[in-house]
């Protein structure tokens, strides 16, 4: 895990070497899907050019690729000064705040622990783990390279004995890669060990979140209580601990897209912009709902750049969906999805999974209460392109839930909360800058409400 982590921290470093803020924390997050992102990279190469995987020959590429960048990172801050500069600033706080500080990190790291074990511990449990990704994982690493899957039917009719099959053979390759990269540096295969990405992953969320809201202004512990209710999420924390399905990269990386590329609309550095790029083609390369998720931050794009163009170009997105409804055809194929023009009506199991189960403890009350007391600012300047990029999410849970094949998923339950956990991370910052920009205008009201004179008295 250590080694792909410290060749993408390296390189993301690299895009803030002259930020005076550092961003070291950033870095931790946004390092470790670099880095994995880098390593699947690696592997692929090694599997085209007909080489079979050698713990030592990647590892190799990893260290060259982590020695570029700690030379294009140059000068890297102190790391015993850093430590010193975050203990000060602990120290100078409140003593409650402190407190309140090292209470949610606890908490944090204790869910952490306590999750990690379950992975370290657990067999492959679910059945798409089993059947769409590890047993991809599984051949690879027999064979030590990248071998061809097809339908069943191919699979029958062809007969040649390296050629396999499974439900899903055109599912990407990252996390199927991720685990034998895992293996080989364990040393043999290991159906619990082989999961820990997953535990990385979680942590990177951790470490990306709390910096990104610290970077709104929010103080140390506030920043760390918003980490907190997220980690905590229980269904969040089920994917990571019953791991093996790649839901939970998306998430997080979806989730770390849109937050970048909505800090770009904030502060316009191109640093946020490229790493929005590369996590959305991370994104792209999980699975392939993936690229789904990856346009839905194409109308922020716009409405940032163009903002009149953009709300027309979303409104025109909009009206086609609705005349595709009325006057489209009864069926459409579409990146694996079966599209229908005719409603399926799986209202009752979303309001269950959602408002009565215990899976998001409040997060669906919470973020309709904060939207909808908050609604004169959501088209305002600057939330205008998280608010587009959230409704064009929900435009596409609503299209997969009730126009799609997809519904007899979420009628039986099995589809429901893994799709919607997509934008969980995605939504859960949204609700930050909501609080934030509310913060913000709340002292400038009362001020201008104290500089204009009261009328006189009739």
């Amino acid at each position: 895990m250590a080694l792909p982590w410290v060749v993408g921290a390296l390189w993301v470093r690299a895009l803030w070497r002259a930020d005076s803020g550092h961003r070291g924390l950033l870095c931790i997050g946004y390092g470790y899907l670099v880095g994995a992102f880098a390593v699947t990279l690696l592997m692929r190469l090694f599997s085209a050019a007909g080489e079979r995987w050698n713990l030592a020959w990647i590892a190799a590429a990893l260290i060259a690729l982590a020695c570029a960048g700690w030379f294009v990172a140059k000068p890297l801050p102190s790391l015993p000064g850093e430590w010193r500069r975050s203990a000060a600033s602990l120290a100078g706080m409140p003593p409650l705040t402190r407190r309140l500080f090292w209470l949610f990190f606890a908490l944090c790291a204790i869910n952490i622990v306590a999750i990690a074990f379950c992975v370290a511990w657990s067999l492959l449990l679910p059945y798409d783990a089993m059947a769409h990704w590890a047993d991809k994982s599984r051949v690879w690493n027999e064979y030590g390279r990248m071998m061809p899957f097809t339908d069943s039917l191919s699979w029958q009719r062809l007969g040649d004995p390296v050629l396999f099959w499974d439900p899903n053979p055109g599912y990407p390759a990252t996390v199927p890669l991720l685990q034998v990269w895992t293996a080989l540096a364990v040393g043999h295969w290991d159906e619990s060990l082989i999961n820990l990405p997953w535990v990385a992953a979680f942590i990177a969320l951790g470490f990306a979140f709390y910096a990104q809201v610290r970077r709104l202004g929010a103080g140390p512990a506030k920043s760390m209580a918003w980490t907190y209710l997220l980690l905590s999420l229980p269904f969040l924390q089920i994917c990571v601990a019953v791991a093996g399905m790649a839901d939970i990269f998306i998430a997080i990386v979806y989730g770390l897209a849109a937050i970048s590329l909505w800090q770009w609309t904030l502060h316009r550095q191109w640093q946020d912009a490229l790493l929005a790029f590369v996590m959305m083609m991370l994104c792209a390369m999980l699975k392939n709902e993936g690229i789904l998720w990856a346009l839905t931050l194409v109308p922020a794009i716009i409405v940032t750049l163009y903002r009149r163009i953009g709300f027309a170009v979303f409104a025109s997105v909009g009206v086609a969906a609705i005349l595709y409804l009325a006057f489209g055809p009864n069926e459409l194929r579409i990146m694996g999805y079966v599209l229908y023009s005719k409603l399926e009506n799986v209202t009752l199991p979303i309001y269950q999974h959602l408002f009565v189960m215990d899976n998001w403890h409040l997060l669906w009350y919470a973020a309709i209460a904060l939207i909808a007391f908050n609604g004169r600012l959501l088209f305002g300047a600057t939330l205008a392109p998280m608010t587009v990029t959230m409704l064009a999410a929900t435009g596409l849970v609503i299209v997969v839930f009730y126009f799609s094949n997809a519904a007899g998923g979420v009628d039986e339950e099995n589809l429901l909360n893994r799709f919607l956990l997509h934008a969980v991370p995605a939504l859960a910052f949204y609700l930050v800058l909501i609080l934030r920009e509310r913060e913000r205008r709340a002292p400038a009201g009362e001020i201008a409400s104290q500089a204009v004179p009261a009328e006189p008295a009739a």
